[in-house]
């Protein structure tokens, strides 16, 4: 257990590396209830890395690309004028890291999920709190405080991948509603072009870096990460 999660981040993983022998799943203490959920979540991830070949294992790694990017888009909007230099630079770390783990996280997790939902439909009920949860934490984008106050630019990006999650589990649970708030304010068709390409692409894991790739080209983001050979044990 992890209090110091944020409380939109049910659980993480710190895969093992360097001086750390061990993989490492925290949760957020107050998603217990679906703890048994997350825990098979984030070792589905280790599962899909560690079924291919070392030669086949990468990291993601940020650029500096990244940085300049969120940078202009903050220093840029007039919705930002004002700001101080410290308020710029962790605003445009916080959209990095936010964007970044979106895009390594969301196309990934909705296989990790499907497999799930296959192999442990006794985790049907724990996986549908999580996602519920999920789903609502990720309609706060469309709240005109917080839009008022971020980057178009990363709205759109956050925007498009919540969208096409929200896509794949209304179809998955036959929940049509949990498309409408975007479907409301127009965020649906850059949804579906992820999903789409989220259909399109083999679901083996050796397929994953490409799906991450086909997701960050139809964002804009190729720029913001990189590949390197894994450094894990």
């Amino acid at each position: 257990p992890d209090a110091s999660l944020p409380s939109n981040m049910l659980a993480t993983l710190q895969v093992a590396r360097g001086s750390t022998p061990f993989h490492r799943v925290a949760y957020q203490p107050k998603a217990s209830t679906a703890l048994d959920y997350l825990i098979v979540y984030q070792c589905a991830f280790l599962l899909r890395r560690f079924a291919l070949p070392v030669a086949d294992r990468v990291d993601f790694t940020s650029t500096s690309m990244a940085g300049l990017a969120a940078r202009q888009w903050v220093v840029k909007n007039p919705k930002m004028s004002g700001m101080q230099e410290e308020e710029i630079t962790d605003l445009t770390a916080f959209l990095v890291n936010g964007i970044l783990n979106q895009l390594r996280s969301i196309p990934v997790g909705m296989r990790v999920d499907a497999w799930i939902t296959a192999q442990f439909p006794d985790l049907a009920d724990l996986q549908c709190q999580a996602i519920t949860k999920q789903l609502n934490d990720n309609t706060a984008a469309l709240r005109p405080d917080l839009q008022a106050v971020m980057p178009d630019q990363a709205l759109a990006a956050n925007i498009s991948m919540s969208t096409a999650f929200a896509l794949y589990w209304a179809e998955r649970l036959q929940q049509p509603q949990n498309a409408l708030p975007y479907q409301a304010t127009g965020h649906l068709a850059q949804g579906r072009a992820l999903l789409d390409l989220w259909h399109a692409i083999p679901e083996e894991p050796g397929s994953d870096v490409k799906l991450i790739d086909a997701w960050a080209s139809k964002l804009g983001l190729e720029s913001w990460y990189r590949w390197t050979q894994e450094t894990t044990h």
